[in-house]
């Protein structure tokens, strides 16, 4: 049995599970990755074959690479599992190291100057900067939000949804689906959203369509305001590390609040991203304390 069938196989098995946009990278990977391999017998492919293969992987980072080696350890398996091999090569190989870029949130002076500056755009964009600065929500969550997701009475959000290029899709994970308060610096927005009366969801293009990215947003409005306001560029999903990184900051919840709040189906990124970076950030710490009185 060839590499390549059962390549096709591992794809046919886990397609109707996986969401849209995974199944395409795992896709481009299989297509773009592993012809090294692809007419071999998978009984033939050895763990130094796969350690010669990597090394030659070029112009990509761990993250990319890892992404690799998993869907080569998942078409392995599926031939484990048919038992046509005895063991995964795999188990011989090392995952490379990948450590999350650092962040670069905005400070609240930031915060006050973009929302400032924004209020003569469109008022598509100043909502979306609201709902980013003051939800932490991913950017697919503020596009795909519905106008019956969002309960005025109770000043709760609900996100069920995400959308993007391929569609409008369940949340990434399942803690992504979750309710989020509306704070009163927010609620102003979502009550004048409301006003435009669309039919379906909070937030429309002309034609009365949904986004599916946020080119226009960023193009159009998100680089022009930076660049007038003189702050580096960073891309829009860098609202909600600014929103995260406050609310620990001021302690306003605790990292294990702060993962529901964010849809995180652990604590391990709010501790491997946010609070290693405000501990890194500690200059203006108040000395002049007594630690056990």
């Amino acid at each position: 049995m060839t590499f390549q069938k059962y390549a096709d196989l591992y794809i046919q098995l886990n397609e109707d599970e996986w969401k849209p946009s995974y199944l395409y990278k795992n896709k481009r990977i299989l297509n773009n990755r592993f012809d090294e391999f692809q007419n071999m017998n998978i009984k033939d492919i050895h763990a130094s074959d796969i350690k010669l293969w990597y090394k030659k992987i070029t112009g990509v980072g761990n993250k990319s690479k890892r992404n690799y080696l998993s869907v080569l350890k998942g078409i392995l398996d599926v031939a484990l599992q048919d038992e046509v091999i005895e063991k995964n090569p795999m188990i011989h190989v090392k995952l490379p190291q990948y450590h999350a870029p650092r962040i670069n949130p905005f400070s609240s002076d930031d915060v006050k100057r973009i929302i400032e500056g924004a209020q003569d755009f469109n008022f598509n964009f100043v909502y979306f900067l609201a709902m980013g600065l003051f939800t932490g929500m991913r950017t697919g969550e503020i596009l795909a939000l519905k106008r019956s997701e969002v309960d005025l009475e109770n000043k709760i959000i609900h996100i069920r949804s995400t959308i993007s290029r391929f569609g409008d899709v369940k949340p990434k994970t399942f803690g992504s689906s979750r309710d989020l308060p509306i704070i009163d610096t927010l609620y102003p927005y979502i009550l004048k959203m409301f006003e435009k009366e669309n039919d379906n969801y909070m937030m429309t293009t002309q034609y009365g369509l949904p986004y599916h990215d946020t080119h226009i947003f960023c193009n159009y409005w998100w680089k022009p305001l930076l660049k007038s306001l003189d702050i580096p560029y960073r891309r829009p999903y860098n609202m909600r590390h600014t929103f995260a990184t406050n609310m620990l900051y001021r302690q306003l919840c605790t990292p294990v609040e702060l993962s529901q709040y964010l849809g995180h189906s652990s604590t391990k990124m709010i501790y491997d991203v946010y609070v290693s970076y405000i501990q890194g950030h500690l200059n203006n710490f108040n000395t002049n304390i007594s630690v056990y009185s």
